[in-house]
This record gives structure tokens, sequence and C-alpha cells, in this order.
């Protein structure tokens, strides 16, 4: 399972920093081109900054999609013989899984289209001085191209995520076959969940330490203002993460918590009256004897699929944010201070 988190995390990061270099590349040369022509971006290094880290998000989003989904079927595989697949609303669940595509596309172009348009008015004032001031701002162009792109690609790998999570959570609830003495079994719905978090998580460390580091170049510095937001920020993907990987195992989790109290309870008829105790221990120990620790053995067994190690794992990665950024912080005031000599 740690070989596949790595994956999920790692390879969506080197893919986002590929479409930061490629993003940043044509944006400078667009940029170059519009200086040239007399029309170049009145904030060039802040919209370097902006296109590298949106180009980076991008590419984020579109590796770790078809990642996530590969792990839903992977998980569902593992279901199968606790799956009755002559069900065609199963089939259907299963049915989603096999497909990559984006979907939900076109509102998601649309909204996107919005988002990006009162951001960059509202962050840059984009729109208003090109009313005033109708120049071939290139570079700016591509900046907020860049910004669709990633809104669009964003939010419809959302919606994605979002869905599939509740199909999963309505798979173990509504048809997986639970086995209380079989219970390592429904253990890939924790590293399917485990594989959301990862993805949440990666994105906030590669965020977080490109941010940081390249503050010093944009001319800002390590402010207690900014470490606050950053800290808030830090907190809300690391409840975020824990959200997506609790989400996915509820249906599972209510599913079990219902069978552990019918077996319970059918164990609890078996076993004979209070008064009547005694004379079945002397008549027949042995089988009041294994109804009781059967019993027990049914109470104990956990109600969510998770087990210790992965639950110890997750706790690690929700301190990789935290370490990113405190690493990242500590690089560049480093390099605040090399600049500033």
């Amino acid at each position: 399972m740690a070989k596949i988190a790595r994956s999920v995390m790692g390879i969506p990061a080197l893919v986002g920093v590929g479409f930061a270099a490629a993003g940043s590349l044509v944006w400078l040369l667009l940029e170059q081109w519009s200086i040239h022509l007399g029309a170049g971006s009145a904030q060039y290094v802040l919209d370097g900054t902006f296109v590298l880290l949106l180009s980076m998000q991008t590419g984020y989003f579109i590796a770790a999609l078809p990642l996530l989904r590969r792990a839903g079927q992977r998980c569902i595989g593992e279901l199968q013989p606790l799956l009755d697949m002559s069900d065609p609303g199963l089939l259907a669940l299963i049915k989603r899984f096999d497909d990559i595509r984006l979907r939900a596309f076109g509102i998601a172009a649309v909204v996107g289209a919005c988002a990006t348009g009162i951001f960059q008015e509202a962050q840059f004032g984009r729109f208003s001085n090109w009313w005033a001031q109708p120049d071939a701002a290139l570079g700016e162009f591509w900046t907020v191209l860049t910004a669709w792109a990633t809104w669009t690609l964003g939010l419809s790998a959302a919606s994605i995520v979002v869905a599939d999570a509740a199909a999963m959570r309505r798979l173990g609830r509504d048809w997986v076959a639970v086995d209380l003495l079989r219970i390592g079994q429904l253990t890939c719905f924790s590293r399917y969940g485990m594989q959301l978090a990862g993805t949440v998580i990666g994105l906030m460390a590669l965020w977080a330490a490109s941010l940081v580091l390249i503050a010093p170049f944009v001319g800002t510095r390590l402010t207690e203002d900014n470490s606050n937001i950053g800290l808030v920020t830090v907190i809300i993907y690391m409840s975020l993460a824990i959200t997506v990987f609790v989400f996915p195992q509820l249906g599972i989790r209510e599913r079990v918590v219902v069978e552990k109290a019918r077996i319970c309870d059918e164990l609890t008829r078996a076993l004979p009256s209070s008064c009547e105790v005694v004379e079945q221990a002397e008549l027949n120990p042995g089988r009041l004897s294994g109804l009781l620790n059967t019993r027990a053995q049914i109470q104990n067994i956990p109600e969510w699929p998770a087990g210790q190690l992965i639950q110890i794992r997750l706790l690690f990665y929700l301190v990789v944010p935290l370490l990113s950024w405190s690493a990242a912080a500590l690089v560049e005031e480093l390099i605040s201070r090399i600049l500033a000599g």
C-alpha cells in the first residue's frame, strides 16, 4: 500500500512540475513577444509566478485522476468475491470506474470562466486595465487562459472524485456481503480512502513548497500574516484529507455495525436465561463458553475497515504538509538573505 500511496502522491507531483516548466516557458515566450510589441505585462514577475503555480496544479489534476480511477478499480476487483455481479445497479456502479474521461466538463468550463474572471479582476484588475488601454498583452492572455484551464480541470476532477467516493460508499452500504470473521477482506475501502487522502496531501505539499520557495523572487517575505494564512490553508487541506479518507468507508462501516448487532442478537437469544446459566454450565459448559466467547469476539471486531497500520500511516501523511511548509519556509528565509546580501 505504501508503494501505491507514493505513486498517487509522487507521479502527479512530477507531472505537475513538468506542466509548470512547460507553461512557464510558453508564458515567457509570449511575454517577451508582448514586450517587443510594447504591450508587456504590468506585473511581470507576479504573472509568471501565477502561471507557474496554475500550470503545476493543472498537470497534477490530469495525472491524479486516472490513478484514482484505477485505485477504485483495484478496490472493486478485490471485493468481487463478496459481490452479486448479476445486480444491474452494481454493474452500472462498477462501469463508472472504467471511464477516465472528464465529466460535467461543460458546466466546469462555464463555472471556471466565471471564477477566472472574478479572481483575475479582484487580484490584478486585469479586465479593467484591458478595457482602459487595449493592447496585445499575449503573456497576460496566457495567464488568464491558464487560470481558466486550471479552474475547469480542477472542478471537473473534483466532481468526479466526489462522485467516486460516494459510489464507493454506496458499494459498501448496499452490495458488499459482510463476513465478520473475515473482516480483513474489507481493508480495500481504507486503502482507497488513503489514496484519495494522499492525492489531497500531495497537492498541498507541492503547492506549499512551490509558493514559499518562489516568494523571494516575487519580492515578498515570510511575515506573520503570511505564516498564519499558510497554516490555516494547511489545516483546511488536512481536514479535507481526513474527510476523503473517512467518507468512502462510511457505507461499509454501517453494514458492519448492522451485521455485528444482528449476530450478537442471535447469539444472545441462543444463550440461556440468567436463571438457567448455572444449570447450562453444568450440563454443557463447552457450548456456553463457546457462545460467550464468540459473542465477545464479534463485539470486539472493529467497525472501521482501516487497521492500526493504516491509521498510523494516515497520521504520518498528514504531517507532510506541515513539514513541507516549514522546510520550504526555512529555505525561503535563506534565499531571501542571500538575495539581500
